[in-house]
């Protein structure tokens, strides 16, 4: 797997938070950081049935990690009220189950997906931080 490109961590206005057909708040990031989070999202997964899955968890200093909470400050920024981020806000833990793409799999004009079967290892699984600091992907 290639790295990514961003050597430094991403930050809030590296994402753009935009809404589905249905209103509901969809994640966009830059396509190297996607699929990097796409891998990361879907290695070491404990899948718990009843469509309950997790990944590993990622230390508090690793790049998911960073990853996930800009991702958190940019849903915060743009809809405040969004289920699961009062937590962050308040705690500095919380989730995240809207969607989360690169740019090359999202189509913003008709806001739904890309070429969804071609794009999909630019889909990263919901994101959830822990009280320890530590996060993971998941339902």
């Amino acid at each position: 797997m290639t790295g990514s490109t961003i050597t430094t961590e991403l930050t809030p206005a590296q994402i753009t938070v935009t809404l589905n057909r249905w209103d509901r708040p969809i994640v966009v990031l830059p396509d190297d950081v996607a699929a990097r989070l796409a891998v990361s999202s879907r290695t070491d997964v404990r899948d718990y049935g009843y469509c309950h899955f997790e990944s590993r968890r990622f230390g508090a200093d690793t790049f998911e990690t960073h990853a996930i909470r800009a991702m958190f400050e940019a849903v915060l920024a743009a809809h405040p009220d969004e289920h699961g981020l009062g937590q962050y806000e308040r705690f500095g833990t919380g989730y995240f189950y809207g969607w989360i793409v690169g740019t090359s799999g999202w189509d913003m004009a008709t806001r739904t997906w890309n070429e969804y079967e071609t794009t999909k290892h630019l889909h990263v699984n919901g994101i959830h931080l822990h009280h320890d600091g530590r996060s993971h992907f998941g339902s």
